[in-house]
């Protein structure tokens, strides 16, 4: 009689580990999904966060390569800019 006792409580000890470990698989796996989740959102806004950065950098480039040229530069600042020795552009006033 003793091995049935035996075998009975080691077969409750084996399911409650089995209960234990199915209910810590099953939450771990609601936690990793609830996770990976929130990671996929902040993914997405980091990701926008950079798309429009880039979009600014493009125009600052395309703004960078319109004032190379010395004609736009000088048609920006009109009046305020003096010709001297042909290549030599004094800004502001020349009395300073």
């Amino acid at each position: 009689m003793r091995k049935t006792k035996r075998k009975s409580a080691l077969e409750r000890l084996s399911r409650i580990i089995f209960a234990f470990s199915l209910l810590f698989y099953c939450g771990s796996k609601v936690v990793v999904n609830a996770y990976n989740i929130t990671l996929s959102k902040e993914e997405q806004s980091i990701a926008a966060k950079n798309n429009q950065k880039q979009d600014a950098v493009e125009e600052l480039q395309v703004t960078i390569r319109n004032m190379q040229d010395k004609k736009e530069v000088l048609g920006m600042l009109k009046n305020e800019v003096q010709d001297n020795q042909n290549n030599i552009f004094i800004i502001g006033n020349s009395d300073e």
